[in-house]
C-alpha cells in the first residue's frame, strides 16, 4: 500500500475522501453479515426443532408395541422384610399368600487352625459345584499362600477369608457363591493333604442324584394303560408353579416327562401326599331290596285277616364300588422299543407327608417316560416329587468343619409347600410374579397384585408435554405478524418467525394435529377411538378460542386413570393396533404419529438435517462473498491511494515548474516585490 500524505500539495483531505469511497464500496458486507446472522439463527432454530421432534417421536414410541404399559401389574407385599415381589404383565390380579419357612443357604466350610509360619506340603484337590469341577494345584507353602492359590483358581465360584483365630493360628473359610443344594462344595483329591489342613474327615457316602418333577398341564394325557377305567368324573389342577397336582374325584391321568429318567436298582420316587375324603353320600330314598316275612294272621273283633310281616329294617344293597381298589395312587411307565411297561403303586388314604417308592426294584436299568397320577375318590394332592439315586462312585469327601450347610429355600404359596435353590428372582412359583425371599418367618405374607397405572399415565403425560412443546417451537418459528399497510413487512421482520411460510414445517404441524385429534379403528370389546375418551383433549367444552386455537393438549389425570383401569385393552388399541391380524401393529394414534415423524428423525439425511445443511451452505456462501469483497476492497484502496498520490505529485510538480518560470521571467517570489 502506497504511503501518502494527503493534501500537502492540493490542500484536499484525500484520506477522508478515500475513507468515504471505501465505505460506499464496502456497503454490501454489512448486508451480507446480517444475512449470515439470519442463517445462523435459522440453523440454531432447526437444531431446537430437531430436538423437540425427536423427543415427541420417542414419547409416541413408548405408547405402543412392546413398550406399552397398559397391562402392567404391581405387587404389594405386606412385609417386604420377608418377601418382596415384582409383578409382570402376565400376573393375574388377586391376593396370594406366601410363607418363607427357610431361606436358601450357601455352603460354607473351613480348615483347621494352622500356625501362620507352618509350611504345608504340596497337594492337588478339586471343588465340584453344581456338577462342575474346579481344580486347585498347590505347590506348598503357608496357609496364606494356599488361600491365595484358591482365589487364583476358583474365585468365580467361591469366596474365601483368612481369619486369625488365636495367637498366630489362622483358618481359611471357603463359601460357595451358588445358593441351595446345587451350590454344595463337594471335595475330592489328595486325602492326606486335605486331612492335614483339616478340610475333610473322611469319605462322603450319602450323595444323591436328584431329578425334580415339575408338572405342566399341557403334558397331561388320558390314561392308556392296562387297567380299564370307565365313567371318570373327576378333575385335576396343577398348582404351586408346577410343584404339585391336585386330583378331585374319579380321574386317571398320565404325565409325559420332559426327558426320560434313567433308573438304577436303588432309585426312589419320593413325594409329599395328602388325602381328603369327600363327605358321605346319603342313602337313596328307596331301597334296592325289601325283605318280606312269612304269612301272618290277625283277628280283629272276630274277623280274621291274612297279611304279610314286613320288617321295619330294610337292608340295602350298597352301590357297586368305583373302579380301583384304593382311594388314590401313583404309577410309572417305561417305553422300551415301543413296548409299554407299567407299574401302579396304591397309596393308603391314611398316608400323609413324604412317601418313598422303590421304583428301582421294578425298573432297574430302564428309563421312566411317564408318571401316572390317579384317584378313585376324595381329593389327593401330590407335591414336591423327585427321583433320587444315591451316588456311590463320585469319590467326594466329607468336610470336617462345616460352618453352614447348603440348603434349598422352603416356602409355602397358598398353603402349598415347595422348594427352590435360590432366594432371589424366583419366577416359576406364581405366574407373572417374581419373588425375592428376604428372611424366614412364621408370618404369612400377603401379596396383593393389582393393575399398575402409574407407568402408563407417566408415558401419556410425557407425550402430552412433548407434543405441546413441539407446538410452542413450531408456532414460534412460523408465526406471521399482521401487516396493516404496505411496507410493514420489513418493519415486522424481527417479529415474524424465522420460517414464516415454510410449507414443510406447516405440513408437518397440520399432519400431527390431524393424527392426534383423529379417530382410529379398534378390535377391543369396548373400543377407544379418540383421545378425548381417555381424558386428553385440546380443551374443555366451551373453552375460549384463544385457548383452543393453538391446539395444545390438556390432560384430565383422574379421567385418564379411570379409563385405563376400566378399559386397558381399548387404550392399547387406540395407541397401536393390528387391524389385519398379521400380528404387526399397523394403526393407532401413536403409531401414526411415529410414522409421520419418521422422515424427520431417521438417522442420516432426514428432512430437518437437509434444511440445516442448506443453512450451512448459505452461511458458507455468504462468508465466501464477504471474503471476496474484502480482497477487492484491499486492492481498490491501494488503487485509490496510488491515484491520489499521483495527483499530489503532479500538483507538486506543477507548482515547482511555475516557480521556476516566474524566476526566469524576472519575477520574484512575492516577498521581493513587497520590499
Amino acid at each position: 500500500m502506497p504511503i501518502t500524505m494527503g493534501g500537502l500539495s492540493s490542500g484536499v483531505d484525500t484520506q477522508g475522501i478515500i475513507q468515504k469511497l471505501m465505505e460506499v464500496e464496502a456497503r454490501p458486507i454489512q448486508q451480507w453479515e446480517e444475512d449470515r446472522n439470519w442463517y445462523n439463527k435459522r440453523k440454531t432454530a432447526l437444531g431446537a426443532m430437531s430436538t423437540v421432534v425427536r423427543d415427541l417421536n420417542g414419547a409416541a414410541s413408548e405408547l405402543y408395541g412392546f413398550r406399552a404399559s397398559y397391562h402392567d401389574k404391581k405387587a404389594l407385599s405386606s412385609n417386604t422384610g420377608i418377601v418382596d415381589a415384582l409383578a409382570g404383565k402376565e400376573a393375574e390380579e388377586g391376593v396370594r399368600k406366601v410363607e418363607v419357612v427357610r431361606l436358601a443357604g450357601s455352603h460354607k466350610i473351613s480348615t483347621d487352625p494352622i500356625d501362620q509360619e507352618e509350611k504345608l506340603p504340596a497337594g492337588k484337590f478339586t471343588f465340584t459345584i453344581n456338577n462342575e469341577a474346579h481344580h486347585i494345584n498347590f505347590r506348598g507353602g503357608s496357609l496364606k499362600a494356599l488361600q491365595e492359590r484358591i482365589i487364583e483358581s476358583v474365585s468365580d465360584w467361591v469366596s474365601t477369608n483368612y481369619i486369625n483365630t488365636e495367637g498366630t493360628k489362622h483358618i481359611i473359610t471357603i463359601e460357595s457363591k451358588t445358593t441351595g443344594r446345587r451350590g454344595e462344595i463337594n471335595i475330592s483329591g489328595d486325602k492326606e493333604f486335605l486331612k492335614k489342613i483339616g478340610l475333610i474327615k473322611g469319605v462322603k457316602s450319602d450323595d444323591k442324584e436328584k431329578v425334580t418333577l415339575q408338572f405342566d398341564e399341557k403334558y397331561f394325557t388320558a390314561y392308556t394303560g392296562e387297567k380299564k377305567i370307565d365313567e371318570q368324573d373327576g378333575s385335576f389342577t396343577v398348582e404351586g408353579g408346577g410343584a404339585s397336582v391336585k386330583v378331585n374325584g374319579m380321574l386317571w391321568r398320565e404325565y409325559v416327562l420332559p426327558s426320560e429318567v434313567p433308573v438304577k436298582d436303588d432309585t426312589l420316587l419320593s413325594f409329599n401326599f395328602a388325602y381328603t375324603a369327600r363327605p358321605e353320600e346319603k342313602d337313596d330314598a328307596l331301597p334296592y331290596r325289601m325283605e318280606i316275612g312269612p304269612d301272618e294272621k290277625i283277628n280283629i273283633k272276630g274277623i280274621e285277616l291274612k297279611g304279610y310281616n314286613v320288617p321295619r329294617v330294610r337292608p340295602l344293597n350298597k352301590k357297586p364300588p368305583k373302579p380301583g381298589d384304593d382311594a388314590s395312587g401313583i404309577g410309572v411307565v417305561s417305553m422300551d422299543g415301543g413296548v409299554r411297561t407299567e407299574k401302579l403303586y396304591p397309596i393308603d388314604r391314611k398316608a400323609t407327608g413324604v412317601q418313598e417308592i422303590p421304583v428301582g426294584r421294578d425298573f432297574k436299568d430302564k428309563k421312566i417316560a411317564k408318571i401316572i397320577v390317579y384317584a378313585n375318590d376324595g381329593t389327593s394332592v401330590i407335591s414336591n416329587g423327585a427321583f433320587t439315586t444315591p451316588l456311590k462312585d463320585k469319590g467326594f469327601l466329607e468336610p470336617k468343619n462345616e460352618i453352614k450347610k447348603a440348603g434349598d429355600a422352603e416356602l409355602k404359596v397358598d398353603g402349598v409347600p415347595m422348594v427352590r435353590d435360590k432366594n432371589e428372582g424366583i419366577s416359576d412359583v406364581i405366574k407373572g410374579l417374581t419373588l425375592n425371599l428376604r428372611s424366614a418367618s412364621k408370618e404369612t405374607v400377603t401379596i396383593n397384585i393389582t393393575n399398575d397405572l402409574d407407568n402408563a399415565v407417566k408415558k401419556i403425560k410425557a407425550f402430552v408435554e412433548k407434543y405441546n412443546k413441539y407446538l410452542e417451537v413450531t408456532n414460534e418459528l412460523t408465526k406471521a405478524e399482521r401487516a396493516e399497510k404496505a411496507g410493514d413487512y420489513k418493519k415486522n421482520r424481527a417479529k415474524n418467525g424465522l420460517f414464516i411460510g415454510d410449507m414443510g414445517l406447516l405440513r408437518l404441524e397440520n399432519s400431527l394435529k390431524t393424527a392426534v385429534t383423529g379417530a382410529y379403528p379398534s378390535r377391543a370389546e369396548v373400543p377407544v377411538k379418540v383421545f378425548s375418551q381417555l381424558g386428553v383433549s385440546t380443551g374443555a367444552v366451551n373453552a375460549e378460542w384463544s385457548t383452543i386455537k393453538d391446539g395444545k393438549l390438556v390432560m384430565d389425570e383422574d379421567a385418564l386413570r379411570k379409563a385405563l383401569k376400566q378399559n386397558p385393552e381399548g387404550a392399547k388399541d387406540f395407541f397401536g393396533s393390528d387391524t389385519d391380524g398379521d400380528n404387526r401393529i399397523d394403526n393407532g394414534m401413536a403409531f401414526t404419529v411415529a410414522g409421520i415423524l419418521k422422515p424427520y428423525v431417521m438417522t442420516g439425511k432426514n428432512i430437518i438435517q437437509a434444511k440445516m445443511d442448506l443453512e450451512t451452505a448459505s452461511i458458507k456462501n455468504t462468508d465466501e462473498k464477504i471474503e471476496r469483497l474484502k480482497d477487492h476492497l484491499r486492492r481498490h484502496e491501494d488503487k485509490l491511494r496510488t491515484k491520489f498520490a499521483a495527483m499530489e505529485k503532479a500538483l507538486n510538480n506543477s507548482k515547482s515548474q511555475g516557480k521556476w518560470l516566474n524566476q526566469q521571467m524576472g519575477g520574484g517570489d512575492g516577498e521581493g516585490k513587497r520590499r
